[in-house]
């Protein structure tokens, strides 16, 4: 398929010579441009993404309804234990 595109003349330029300086050769100028146009698909997909992500977020209501009821002591305690422990084993 060939495909024309207009683009700044500099601009062009200064691009031939990135791809020369990275591949030592222009024969990998089109899988370059592929390349650049597949990394703004990437960056939209993901910016799409996450701003669904933000539109499903849960209320902090929602998020302590749901969460896990903790099994066992509290930390606190087992700290206290722990430090009485250590207490008790020193000279």
């Amino acid at each position: 398929m060939k495909i024309s595109l207009y683009i700044d003349e500099k601009l062009w330029l200064r691009f031939k010579e990135a791809v020369l300086r990275k591949h030592g050769t222009l024969r990998r100028l089109s899988n370059e441009i592929e390349e650049v146009i597949r990394s703004c698909l990437v960056e939209d997909y993901l910016e799409s993404f996450f701003k669904e992500m933000v539109k499903a977020s849960f209320s902090i209501e929602e998020l302590k309804k749901n969460r896990l009821k903790p099994s066992g002591p509290s930390s606190e305690i087992l700290i206290r234990e722990m430090r009485g422990s250590l207490i008790e084993t020193l000279p």
